[in-house]
């Protein structure tokens, strides 16, 4: 602490005072003294006039010091109430100066947190109140005690529900979504209301806030959102087959015209090459629609007790690869005819990708949740960019590519309650990584 702009501490006052009040008393023994022979009776005057005058002096000083102190506990008192507005009037320089100028510090540093934490709530809550999700906080009592604009759209048909039971604020919604939330339900589920389908994704959230239970529940409703994306892969969609359709109709509309003019000018010998040319382009486009008919109708996958070594084995015959690893002790737990086809699109794609064939290898791991194939290459590996898009629908780096391959790997991987990623492996090449499930216990 800062003393060096101190007049006189507390104690130099008090040292002050018994020392004039000494001198004082002296001073008038001696006055009386002169006055008056017996000195018993001069210090019997001087002694109260001395004492009188200390008193005083004390009076004086605890006086003011009385009032500082009233005025920092005051204003400790405020601070306690959230009120951080009051500052004391410091005009002294002792001890309890000091304890003023520290206060009203602490004042003024309070009160610039409470608006900087005041600004924050406004912006928090103008975010939350104009957000598209409905954010309802409950209390231990069930009671709502705060919630946004959209929630109170869902929930109360726009009428305010702060303050209510929860209970009481949903019983204007649908009765499907009101048990789901009811339950404190949480996942993706699709209600019936008067106005349609909807579908609302809600998330339930505890947490203790001030020493009390504290409930949060999230409520999105997601129609809009899958139905802009479902406009933007239909569109996609539409233009990937134009695409196609225009590449081969073209070639075909072309060669037929050349056709009608060899037969015209008798050139019959020159016909078979036009009818080749059309059935290349006519086969092409088969096989591209083949390919997004497997997607519309790729059947829910046959999961059943699997042996890792046949399944290796099979997967030999169709396509060269090394196999890195020991076989698992427990069998695997899918559909092997659609993981056959993930793993060889894989190895075919690593085949493509510029590797050479010794170098491309699969293994297999397996731990107590699920068990972890990787097909690996060194080919040229993937960009930041295709790597994001690369197990997209109809998304494809291929001239004759349909974008199907991968998409297909990942609808079936999906399908199978499992996971699907890339990567790209230090030193160059591809590492495709696949989670399946392992099998339920069985109790």
């Amino acid at each position: 602490m800062n003393t060096t702009n101190r007049k006189f501490s507390l104690e130099g006052k008090l040292s002050a005072i018994v020392a004039l009040s000494v001198t004082l008393g002296l001073c008038i023994l001696v006055l009386f003294s002169i006055f008056i022979d017996e000195l018993l009776i001069a210090l019997i005057i001087a002694l109260p006039i001395s004492l009188v005058i200390s008193i005083w002096l004390v009076r004086k000083l605890a006086q003011d010091h009385n009032i500082k102190i009233a005025a920092i506990h005051n204003g400790m008192l405020n601070l306690m109430d959230n009120d951080f507005s009051v500052s004391i009037a410091n005009t002294g320089k002792d001890e309890l100066n000091e304890i003023i100028a520290i206060f009203n510090q602490l004042s003024e540093k309070l009160r610039n947190e409470r608006q900087h934490v005041y600004q924050r709530e406004l912006l928090l809550d103008m975010v939350i109140q104009h957000s598209n999700m409905g954010v309802v906080l409950i209390d231990q009592e069930d009671r709502v005690i705060y919630s946004n604009g959209f929630a109170k759209d869902i929930l109360n048909a726009g009428k305010p529900i702060n303050g209510l039971y929860f209970s009481d604020a949903i019983k204007l919604t649908s009765d499907l979504l009101r048990e789901i939330i009811s339950q404190r339900k949480e996942g993706l589920f699709r209600v019936r209301e008067s106005s349609g389908d909807e579908l609302y994704h809600i998330t339930t959230g505890r947490f203790i806030l001030n020493a009390r239970k504290h409930e949060v529940l999230l409520i999105k409703r997601m129609t809009f959102e899958l139905h802009r994306q479902e406009a933007v892969i239909w569109k996609k969609v539409i233009r990937t087959i134009t695409h196609e359709l225009n590449n081969s109709l073209a070639p075909i509309s072309s060669m037929a015209h050349s056709g009608q003019l060899l037969v015209e000018q008798e050139k019959y010998n020159q016909l078979s090459v036009v009818f080749e040319t059309i059935g290349e382009r006519a086969q092409h486009l088969k096989h591209f629609i083949d390919g997004y008919a497997r997607i519309a109708k790729l059947p829910m996958p046959e999961k059943k007790i699997v042996d890792w070594s046949e399944f290796i084995k099979k997967l030999s015959v169709a396509l060269e690869f090394s196999f890195d690893g020991n076989m698992p002790a427990s069998p695997g737990y899918f559909d092997p005819v659609q993981i056959q086809q993930v793993i060889t699109n894989l190895l075919k794609n690593a085949h493509e990708s510029g590797s050479a064939a010794d170098q491309i290898c699969l293994t297999l791991e397996q731990n107590t949740q699920c068990s972890v194939l990787k097909v690996l290459d060194r080919g040229t590996g993937m960009s930041a960019n295709i790597m994001e898009n690369a197990l997209l629908p109809f998304y494809t780096t291929k001239q004759s590519g349909s974008g199907i391959g991968l998409s297909l790997c990942r609808e079936i991987v999906d399908a199978h309650g499992g996971h699907i990623s890339l990567e790209n492996r230090k030193g160059g090449g591809l590492c495709v990584k696949i989670l399946l499930p392992n099998a339920p216990a069985t109790s």
